[in-house]
């Protein structure tokens, strides 16, 4: 071992052992056994009974060891006791490697970074039993950090084990870390590039950008013939082992969707996005489609018909009491509801998708978080829409977030001018003149701990909003906003909103060839139900999919109306585009800022 690795191990034992309170012993008889005396399978209580009466030297090992069987137990608080008691000078090399590596578990089981990471640094992972370990440990501490690329990154960078079961543990972790990183991100790392990382992007964004189940099978063989010495082609990932041995074939879909009635124009929207999507796409897709409209019939019948029909998936409803309905009656079949059910409710067999606010809103949140914007003045109006994004970004920050409402397009300088303290800065003015009896020369200055602005309002009260704020000494102030912001704006409107961040369909902003086929047929770039058209291609997406996304084969996927992630509870979170408005159009945030 080199001496800088010994002047940086002390340097670390030195700081971290100060903050246990560790007290300096003298050193072991330099022919002490090396080998801790306690078996691998001895209980962490047992360690530690026998470590209280054991001789300085092994006492050391045995409350390793028992720190360590704490933490494979999941107790980190006592193992944290454990290496207390630890004389750390009484360990070999060996033993303080692993010593370094149990603290620095520790610390980060209880969100103390800093120090893992220099835990985590000083570790000489040659002289660990397992090498891996020390890898795997740097990578949680990285996504603890909020940096998945970088974990998956650190793991594809270290050799892969030889023995084939660990071998598919380090592969199957890799995968894991490469589904916390956003799909956009993804396909931009994987079209750069060679070598093994590059292949590893690439194989998760041919996966996540498939359109149907054989799509994805073709894709992954593909991927094997160019990668064939690929540690993910020797040892695939267990998440991939579904499309070498795919289920039964889905052979008849079933969509209910109101095709008259008050809802009929949004659910043929539906109907058309995933019926030109199917017929594009039919010779990758086993099933033929029937059609239920649940305006004309109670959805308990249609559901009976649709089992009689031989339907192996349930598409729908998109009306929330329906959804509800269908869920009351436990489905035996998959579903993809096109709703949401409330927080809480029980679905069993049922997936959520829809079109929430709150998605844009987490969206705009994460985005906020990325920038380090912490001061947040939200303006909302009285749509529904607009207080349900409020609730749901005011609920997800960790730092308060100021809101005011703009109650009236006619009075947005006057709500603005509230919101950023211009008016009182006038008020203390008008005071001080009458306290003093004479006229003062004032300029009044808007406040200046702002950080960004989320704008959840109309096209039109945006365009009042851009004038307002400059009146207000806050034109400066970046401004984001959800896509009911500028979903139907012309171009000469989108200019006034020059610099906006917005939350976005993928399709609208990178403009995928599904997008350009329906945009074709159906004129969907100025159509207010261009949402709806999204949702029924995702739908499509879905369909051959939806048995396997509840067994949780499925983590995410990259869709139309955005990245998809599935969670346990059947509800499908969306991430949105993120884009900013420039020279009147939408432009992909990675290609204003080049991050």
């Amino acid at each position: 071992m080199s001496d800088p690795l010994i002047a940086i191990r002390a340097l670390v034992l030195a700081v971290i052992f100060a903050a246990a309170g560790c007290q300096s012993t003298p050193a072991p008889d330099a022919g002490e056994p090396e080998a801790v005396e306690t078996g691998p399978d001895a209980s962490a209580d047992s360690l530690l009974d026998a470590a209280a009466d054991a001789p300085e030297g092994r006492r050391a090992r045995l409350y390793l060891q028992a720190a360590e069987q704490l933490l494979a137990e999941g107790d980190p608080a006592s193992a944290g006791a454990a290496l207390a008691q630890v004389d750390v000078e009484r360990l070999r090399d060996r033993q303080s490697a692993r010593y370094l590596l149990a603290l620095g578990r520790v610390a980060l089981a209880e969100e103390r970074l800093e120090d893992a990471r220099a835990a985590l640094l000083a570790v000489d992972p040659a002289l660990l039993p397992r090498p891996l370990d020390a890898a795997r440990a740097t990578a949680e501490l990285l996504v603890a950090e909020g940096r998945p690329q970088a974990a998956a990154a650190h793991l594809m960078a270290v050799e892969p084990p030889d023995d084939p079961g660990a071998q598919q543990r380090h592969n199957d972790l890799i995968w894991h870390y490469l589904g916390q990183v956003p799909p956009f991100e993804v396909i931009a790392l994987g079209a750069q590039g060679a070598g093994t990382a590059a292949g590893w992007w690439r194989l998760k964004a041919q996966m996540l950008t498939s359109l149907t189940l054989t799509e994805q099978r073709e894709r992954l063989e593909a991927w094997r013939r160019t990668h064939p010495g690929h540690p993910a082609a020797m040892q695939p990932p267990s998440a991939l082992a579904v499309l070498d041995a795919p289920p039964p074939p889905v052979r008849r879909v079933a969509l209910l969707l109101p095709l008259s009635g008050p809802l009929s124009r949004a659910g043929q929207s539906v109907r058309d996005g995933f019926l030109a999507t199917y017929l594009s796409h039919r010779s990758q897709v086993s099933f033929d489609v029937r059609i239920y409209d649940t305006a004309a019939e109670p959805v308990p019948v249609l559901y009976e018909r649709a089992l009689v029909d031989g339907a192996d998936v349930l598409i729908g409803p998109l009306d929330k009491d329906a959804v509800v309905q269908l869920n009351a009656l436990e489905p035996d079949l998959p579903v993809l509801a096109l709703n949401y059910l409330d927080d809480g409710q029980p679905a069993a067999n049922v997936l959520q998708l829809g079109l929430a606010i709150e998605d844009e809103a987490l969206t705009l949140e994460r985005w906020l978080d990325d920038e380090q914007a912490d001061r947040v003045l939200a303006l909302y109006n009285a749509e529904d829409w607009s207080r349900r994004a409020v609730r749901a970004l005011s609920d997800a920050r960790d730092e308060p977030l100021t809101v005011q409402m703009l109650e009236n397009i006619r009075t947005v300088t006057e709500s603005v001018g509230v919101a950023m303290h211009v008016a009182a800065s006038q008020d203390r003015h008008q005071a001080l003149q009458d306290l003093l009896g004479q006229e003062l020369e004032f300029l009044p200055r808007a406040r200046h701990d702002v950080d960004a602005i989320v704008a959840l309002v109309t096209p039109l009260e945006a365009s009042a909003l851009v004038p307002a704020l400059r009146f207000h000494f806050a034109g400066n102030v970046p401004v984001y906003a959800t896509s009911q912001t500028v979903r139907g704006a012309d171009r000469e409107r989108l200019r006034e909103l020059n610099g906006f961040r917005v939350s976005e369909l993928p399709w609208l902003t990178r403009e995928e060839p599904t997008f350009t086929e329906l945009d074709a047929a159906f004129g969907l770039r100025d159509s207010p139900f261009v949402g709806l058209y999204a949702l029924g291609v995702d739908a499509f997406r879905l369909a051959d999919r939806a048995a396997l996304i509840i067994a949780g084969h499925f983590t995410e996927l990259l869709g139309s109306t955005g990245e998809l992630e599935f969670t346990p509870n059947g509800r499908i979170q969306r991430r949105l585009a993120r884009a900013v408005i420039a020279g009147g159009r939408l432009v992909p945030r990675a290609a204003v800022t080049g991050r």
